[in-house]
């Protein structure tokens, strides 16, 4: 809304469910008022609250979906292209090159290219359409198509974050004895044999920590989410923690708060399960 005040100035603000936005300016001043809940000690009751919200759930849904569908994919790219990295076929040093081009890109511009990609005048469409596959462009990006809005997502962050993975993956190729991999050769082992029973055994450690960083990470996802979806159709923990943070909307730190520290004790009880449960297989392996 806009328009002038008593005092000849020009006010411009908006208003959502619980908040109020007004900003005032003339020649030589700029004035402010935000209005949203009323500042309140924190307690338990925000707790509450957050797990009465309809959109936590459906947000929590969302984050561990995202999570099922990319960890395992990126440990799997991952993986392949660090072999690729360390084999001994030519142009190796220009996969790495390729590789490396999303570690360069940020998380917002990441999400805004796959956007353009599957926008229906996008990359995608105009592909298909040229090459007859499609008769007309197709509506991937869409409020009632939220399953290409997943696939979208799930692509994005994939092509973003996987040389993360692939970084930790290389270090500990690096680290393994060539004698290993020689006395494989010797003994007639195939390419898989050696990945099975030498690579993935000895990557164990790498893979235990880039398993713990990717996941806490992914317990973050925000960026891209906003940036294809706009955050309201398909959302996520980190997004609703913004929700309730931005002055424009709820401006509501305390249920920020209790968000973030949700998804905190979420990455947190993830390690601690998972160290937990490497330690269990480790000792199991020695009283074998």
């Amino acid at each position: 809304v806009e328009g002038p005040t008593t005092s000849g100035e020009t006010a411009q603000g908006w208003v959502s469910q619980s908040n109020l936005f007004i900003e005032s300016r003339n020649d030589s001043t700029t004035a402010r008022i935000t209005s949203g809940e009323p500042t309140q000690e924190w307690t338990l009751d925000f707790v509450k609250r957050m797990l009465s919200d309809f959109r936590f759930g459906t947000a929590l849904g969302t984050t561990l979906l995202l999570i099922v569908l990319i960890v395992p994919l990126q440990f799997v790219l991952a993986i392949i292209m660090a072999l690729v990295l360390q084999s001994q076929i030519r142009g190796n040093s220009l996969f790495l090159y390729i590789f490396a081009i999303p570690l360069g890109i940020s998380d917002l511009a990441s999400g805004i290219l796959w956007y353009a990609i599957f926008t229906q005048r996008g990359f995608l469409n105009s592909a298909l359409v040229s090459l007859g596959i499609l008769d007309s462009p197709y509506v991937f990006i869409q409020a009632n198509n939220q399953g290409w809005m997943i696939a979208a997502i799930v692509l994005a962050e994939i092509w973003r974050a996987t040389s993360i993975v692939m970084v930790i993956v290389v270090s500990g190729l690096q680290a393994i004895p060539r004698d290993y991999m020689e006395a494989g050769e010797v003994f007639g082992a195939n390419l898989w044999q050696r990945l099975r029973y030498i690579i993935l055994p000895l990557l164990k450690p790498s893979l235990q920590v880039a398993l713990i960083l990717r996941t806490i990470l992914a317990f973050q996802v925000f960026s891209v989410v906003v940036a294809i979806t706009g955050g309201n159709v398909v959302t996520v923990l980190a997004n609703e923690t913004y929700r309730w943070y931005d002055p424009a909307r709820f401006n509501n730190p305390n249920m920020a708060a209790v968000y973030a520290g949700f998804i905190m004790l979420l990455s947190l009880g993830f390690s601690m399960f998972y160290l937990r449960a490497v330690r269990s297989q480790e000792e199991a392996s020695k009283t074998i």
